[in-house]
């Protein structure tokens, strides 16, 4: 996660969603997985949610929160008001190769009393690069009444449906997962702004043993999200 991307459409979803499954009963964690400095991609621009409605809708509180971020940064989300009481964040840089199991030991212990840990690297789940998580790290992060919850992003590699269950049958190998569920988005957003012309942005969040009470609160935010005009929103999950 690098500052630039901080208040994007992308952060509205992610924590909205965390926001829903956390309720007031959970304590929530979160690993930015920080990249300091700018890559120079025009990524992170979408910001035509502040001024539609349906998004404020969604959750006002987290609306209010990141329309009034003072900055663009990890350490202003950090401050917002949209955190649930008792939130824990880790946001030590991403290391080089060599000490990464050493920086995973650290977070692990800095999230020691969260109920749900929220992964969220630049490009999902892959090698120890400084773009993605870890399937080990997600086995280092388990731990019983616990839920691991991660960004993803689908490619074109084969079908949605087949790249769904290639993830989940690897971190039933991989990280020794065994329930899972996959929240499945596709926000329109404009190619350019101001534009009329609308490109796709597809964001999966995979939940790693979840509850009975998490994946019903899952659900309810999928529906609750589908309302969202030029958006799409599908939960998956096996056992």
């Amino acid at each position: 996660m690098r500052d630039q991307y901080a208040g994007d459409v992308s952060d509205v979803l992610k924590f909205a969603f965390l926001r829903a499954l956390a309720g007031a009963d959970r304590t929530l964690g979160i690993a930015w997985y920080y990249a300091p400095g700018d890559d120079g991609r025009p990524d992170g621009r979408h910001l035509e949610w502040r001024d539609e409605a349906a998004w404020r809708l969604l959750d006002e509180e987290l609306h209010a929160g990141l329309t009034t971020l003072p900055q663009r940064s990890i350490a202003a989300l950090e401050q917002a008001a949209i955190w649930p009481e008792g939130a824990l964040f880790h946001r030590e840089p991403m290391p080089p190769r060599f000490a990464r199991s050493a920086w995973g030991t650290r977070k692990r212990s800095a999230l020691d009393g969260a109920d749900i840990v929220f992964l969220d690297p630049d490009n999902g789940v892959g090698g120890e690069t400084e773009k993605h998580a870890t399937f080990s790290e997600i086995r280092l992060l388990r731990k019983p009444e616990r839920a691991i919850v991660f960004i993803t992003f689908p490619g074109r590699s084969m079908t949605h449906d087949a790249l769904l269950r290639q993830l989940h049958g690897r971190l039933m190998v991989e990280a020794d997962a065994g329930n899972l569920i996959t929240l499945r988005t596709n926000v329109s957003v404009p190619r350019t702004a101001g534009s009329r012309s609308y490109v796709q942005r597809q964001r999966w969040f995979t939940v790693v043993d979840p509850d009975a009470e998490l994946t019903v609160r899952a659900q309810a935010f999928a529906t609750a999200l589908a309302s969202v005009p030029r958006v799409q929103a599908r939960l998956d999950g096996i056992k």
